[in-house]
């Protein structure tokens, strides 16, 4: 792999990574509003069902701490 193309990927990880952490932080927010079902954030985030419970569940279990 060339020194252009390996850049290239690096790029595009951090593009990706940068762009989950950004759906996960709307999504945190959503969820603080509680005013939107978890369909509604999956819909406008693009992430899972599976993954806003797992988010739900982690922001609940900070509260608690």
């Amino acid at each position: 792999m060339t020194y252009e193309m390996r850049m290239k990927d690096i790029r595009e990880e951090s593009l990706a990574e940068g762009e989950a952490k950004q759906k996960l932080r709307v999504a945190k927010l959503m969820l603080a509003k509680g005013c939107y079902s978890l369909q509604e954030i999956s819909e406008l985030t693009k992430l899972s069902i599976k993954d806003i419970e797992k988010l739900e569940k982690e922001m609940h279990a900070t509260e608690q701490s």
